[in-house]
């Protein structure tokens, strides 16, 4: 899938999904490398970010919003369309990403970096967050 076809499943996906980002507030923002087959790679095939734009809208763009971002995620291809196949609930997205992150195979993995202090994290709903999706 070229990379313009991963980014409209995407779109499909993670605005409409708005649990995704619940207890957190507003400019949460989360930034997304997604890379063709490895986390090896060094040239990433899609680049995004996906933010909560007002309590009722989560955006998925390629532009920079200008809100550093909480959280930096890595991703194969085949790992990022696994979680979202069959457009699954909040609760079963982060279910199928820990079982991804505790059992990488080849092809099939995912990363992430925190991006801010906790007690930042924490201030912006982070920590009932964490609660709730068992992070």
């Amino acid at each position: 899938m070229n990379s313009e076809e991963l980014f409209n499943e995407l779109n499909n996906y993670f605005p409409n999904n708005l649990d995704l980002m619940r207890h957190l507030r507003v400019n949460a923002c989360w930034e997304y490398f997604i890379t063709e087959n490895s986390m090896d790679d060094e040239n990433f095939k899609l680049h995004y970010y996906l933010f909560k734009k007002d309590e009722n809208t989560l955006e998925l763009t390629k532009i920079n919003p200008n809100i550093k971002p909480d959280l930096i995620l890595y991703f194969t291809e085949r790992a990022i369309l696994n979680l979202i196949k069959e457009n699954p609930s909040a609760e079963e997205y982060y279910h199928r990403y820990r079982k991804v992150m505790d059992n990488p195979q080849p092809g099939l993995q995912v990363d992430n970096k925190i991006n801010k202090p906790r007690l930042k994290l924490w201030q912006i709903g982070y920590k009932k967050w964490q609660e709730d999706f068992k992070f």
